[in-house]
C-alpha cells in the first residue's frame, strides 16, 4: 500500500515523531505496536491497549507536574486518569461505530494527509525517509500508523456529517444577535489612585506585618547553572562537500520529477448546460458545433451562447492550464486535439462543451545549469541530514556513556561546551522557557544525581545535550532587602482602596438622583464625554467595555452607574445612559446574523456530537481496568 509514493519521497527523519505529528493524534494518544497484551478497558467486546494508555498517562503527569511545580493531589491524579481513560474508550467506540456503518477512506485520501504533515516533509516535499525513521523511533510499522491514521480519518467522517445536520432556530438567533449587536451611550471618568496616595499611610508595623504573613513571596528563585553541548543541522550542512558528480547525479535521478514543467494548452470553450430535456440539450450542442466548423466566428458563438459565466465574456478563451486544471472527460478531448482542431460536444458534470484547442506550450526539462544553486542546497541538506541523524546517534551515545560530564563528549565530537550561568524555572540563557528543557533540567536524574541529560529535539534541526554543575535552593529574602517594595506595594493597595471608596460614594450619589457632570466635578474629575460602543468597541479599555455591558441598562430615566479597576490600580467611573438591542434590518446586523448562524451552528454541531457520543456510550459494553494505572 502506497508504494507509490513511498518509492517518491527522501529526506531526513526528526527526533520526536508523536510530538510533531500531533495534527493526527493529539486528541486520542499514540497506539503502539508491541503493546501490553492485558487491556486497560474493553469497549464491546474489544480491547483497549494498556501500554499505550500508561504511556500517554506518563506524559500527562508530567505535563500536570510541570505547571502545578508541586506533588500532584490524589484526587486530581484520579480524575485525570478517569478522563485520559474515557478518552481512550470513546475513540475505540466511535472507531467500531464507524466501521459498522460503512465508513472508508481510501488511500488517496490517506496518501493525501500523509503528505500534508509538516513533520514528514523536508523542504515542503513528504520524505519518506523521514517518515520511516520517524515510525523506528517510535517502534511502530507504516501499515500499524496507517491503519490508526484510517480511523481518525474516518471518526473525522462522521463528526463531520453529523456537523452539517446541525440547525439554530430563528428565536435563538434573534436573541443572540439582539445581544450581540447591542450597542449602549457610556460615559466615564477615570479615578486615578495617586490622587488618593496622601491618605495612605504605610507604618513600620504594617511592613513587617505584611511580611511576617506572606514570607512565601520573598523568596529567591530557585536557580542552576547549565553545561551543554549543542548539535545544529545549519552547522552540519556547513561541513559536507558536494562534488560536481554527486550533484549531477542527484539531478538525473530526481529532473523528471522535479525539474519539469507539464505541457501547457490554451483552449476555448463553450458549454451548453443541461436541463430538464437531456437529448434536446445535446443537439444545441451539436448544432452550435456544425457552426463553429463551418466557419462562423468561435467567440463570438460562445459570447452569444455559452453557458460558462466565467469565460464567455472573453469569447470562451480559458487561458492557458495543464492536464490536471480539467475534469476528465474535458482533458482527454482537448489533449487529443492538434491547435486549431474542434471537438464536442463532450459530456461533463457541467454539461456539454464544445472545445477549440487554441495554442500548445511543450513540456519541457530544465536544464543542469539552471537549476544547479537550488539542486545543490536541497542536496547538501538532504546529505546533512542523514549526517546529523547519525551525529545525534553519536552525541546520545557518548552523553551515556560520560554519564556525569561533558569534556570528554566535546573533544571526541568536536562541539564547543557551552554554558549558562543562570537558569530558573522560568527558563533562561538561550533556550527561553522551552518546556523540554525544564522539564530535563529539574529532573531528579539531572538535577539530584548530576547526571547527563538525554538528547533534547528543540525543533526539527537541533538536539542539545545538558549537565547541572551547580543548583540553588529558593531562600528567604531578609525584611532589609524587601522593604522599599513592601512599603511600594502597600502605598498602592492603600491608594486603590481609598479610590474605590471614593467611586463608591460617588456611584451612591448617582443612585439617588444627582447628576453626572455634578458627581464628577464634585471630585474634581473629568468626563470623557458620551460615546457609542458595541461589544467589539476596541478603542475603550476591555475592562471598561466588560463593566458597561455587565451593568444593568438604565431604568426610570436614571442611568446605570458601575466601576472597574484597569491593571495600573486606577479605577473607571462610568455611567450607561442608553442602551439599543442589536437588529438584523441594519447592514451591520445582517452581517452579524451571518456570523452567528456560522457560530451558533457550529456550537449546535459541537452539542449534537457530544449528544451522539454520549448515547453511544450508553448503549454500549465497557469494562474498566480498575488497576490500568497501577
Amino acid at each position: 500500500m502506497l508504494q507509490k509514493i513511498r518509492d517518491r519521497i527522501s529526506g531526513w527523519i526528526a527526533a520526536l515523531f508523536l510530538g510533531a505529528i500531533a495534527v493526527v493524534f493529539i486528541f486520542w494518544g499514540i497506539r503502539f505496536e508491541n503493546s501490553a497484551t492485558s487491556a486497560a478497558a474493553r469497549v464491546n467486546g474489544e480491547s483497549v491497549s494498556l501500554e499505550q494508555v500508561r504511556r500517554a498517562w506518563q506524559q500527562r503527569q508530567t505535563e500536570l507536574q510541570r505547571d502545578s511545580r508541586d506533588e500532584l493531589p490524589a484526587e486530581l491524579v484520579r480524575s485525570e486518569q478517569r478522563s485520559l481513560l474515557d478518552d481512550f474508550i470513546r475513540r475505540e467506540l466511535l472507531r467500531q461505530r464507524t466501521d459498522e456503518l460503512g465508513y472508508r477512506i481510501g488511500d488517496q485520501k490517506l496518501v493525501a494527509t500523509l503528505s500534508s504533515i509538516p513533520a514528514l516533509q523536508v523542504d515542503g516535499q513528504f520524505s519518506r525517509d523521514r517518515y520511516a525513521a520517524l515510525l523506528r523511533q517510535q517502534g511502530r510499522t507504516e501499515a500499524a500508523f496507517e491503519a490508526d491514521l484510517r480511523d481518525d480519518l474516518q471518526i473525522g467522517e462522521l463528526q463531520r456529517g453529523i456537523a452539517i445536520s446541525s440547525f439554530a432556530t430563528t428565536s435563538e438567533l434573534r436573541r443572540r444577535i439582539e445581544l450581540e449587536g447591542e450597542q449602549r451611550d457610556v460615559d466615564f471618568a477615570v479615578v486615578p489612585a495617586a490622587k488618593f496616595a496622601s491618605q495612605a499611610t504605610v507604618t513600620a508595623e504594617d511592613v513587617e506585618r505584611w511580611y511576617g504573613e506572606n514570607k512565601a513571596r520573598y523568596m529567591t528563585p530557585e536557580t542552576v547553572s547549565l553545561q551543554y553541548l549543542q548539535l545544529d543541522l545549519d552547522e552540519v550542512a556547513a561541513g559536507v562537500e558536494v562534488t560536481e558528480e554527486a550533484l549531477r547525479k542527484h539531478y538525473d535521478e530526481v529532473a523528471h520529477e522535479r525539474f519539469v514543467e507539464a505541457e501547457q494548452r490554451r483552449a476555448s470553450h463553450i458549454l451548453v448546460e443541461t436541463g430538464d430535456d437531456e437529448a434536446a440539450t445535446r443537439t444545441r450542442a451539436e448544432q452550435l458545433l456544425a457552426r463553429a466548423r463551418a466557419g462562423e466566428d468561435f467567440a463570438a458563438l460562445a459570447r452569444e451562447n455559452s453557458d460558462d459565466a466565467g469565460s464567455k465574456s472573453q469569447g470562451g478563451d480559458l487561458g492557458w492550464s495543464t492536464r490536471e486544471a480539467f475534469v476528465a472527460p474535458f482533458a482527454e478531448a482537448l489533449f487529443a486535439l492538434t491547435p486549431g482542431e474542434l471537438s464536442g460536444p463532450v459530456r461533463t458534470q457541467f454539461g456539454y462543451h464544445i472545445i477549440r484547442l487554441d495554442e500548445v506550450r511543450p513540456g519541457k526539462q530544465r536544464g543542469f545549469d539552471e537549476v544547479r544553486t537550488e539542486l545543490e542546497a536541497e542536496f547538501r541538506r538532504e546529505q546533512a541530514q542523514a549526517l546529523y541523524y547519525e551525529r545525534s546517534q553519536e552525541l546520545a551515545d557518548e552523553s551515556f556513556a560520560a554519564l556525569t560530564e561533558l569534556e570528554t563528549v566535546a573533544q571526541k565530537l568536536g562541539l564547543p561546551l557551552r554554558t549558562v550561568a543562570t537558569y530558573t524555572r522560568a527558563g533562561g540563557g538561550p533556550f527561553g522557557a522551552e518546556r523540554k528543557l525544564l522539564e530535563a533540567v529539574f529532573s531528579s536524574e539531572v538535577l539530584v544525581e548530576r547526571q547527563n541529560s538525554a538528547p533534547i529535539s528543540l525543533g526539527e534541526e537541533s538536539v542539545v545535550v545538558l549537565r547541572v554543575t551547580a543548583h540553588e535552593e529558593p531562600r528567604q529574602q531578609p525584611l532589609g532587602d524587601v522593604r522599599a517594595d513592601i512599603e511600594a506595594d502597600l502605598q498602592a493597595q492603600a491608594a486603590q482602596q481609598a479610590a474605590t471608596t471614593a467611586a463608591d460614594a460617588m456611584i451612591a450619589r448617582l443612585a439617588g438622583g444627582a447628576a453626572w457632570n455634578d458627581v464628577v466635578a464634585g471630585q474634581g474629575l473629568t468626563a470623557a464625554g458620551q460615546v457609542t460602543v458595541d461589544r467589539r468597541n476596541a478603542e475603550l479599555p476591555p475592562e471598561l467595555l466588560q463593566g458597561a455591558f455587565l451593568a444593568p441598562p438604565p431604568a426610570d430615566g436614571r442611568p446605570s452607574a458601575g466601576k472597574v479597576a484597569l491593571p495600573g490600580g486606577d479605577l473607571v467611573l462610568f455611567v450607561v445612559n442608553a442602551r439599543r438591542p442589536g437588529s438584523t434590518q441594519s447592514p451591520e446586523g445582517a452581517a452579524l446574523l451571518g456570523e452567528q448562524m456560522r457560530a451558533t451552528a457550529g456550537r449546535a454541531a459541537a452539542a449534537e456530537f457530544a449528544a451522539y457520543v454520549g448515547e453511544v456510550e450508553r448503549s454500549a459494553r465497557i469494562k474498566r481496568n480498575e488497576k490500568a494505572f497501577e
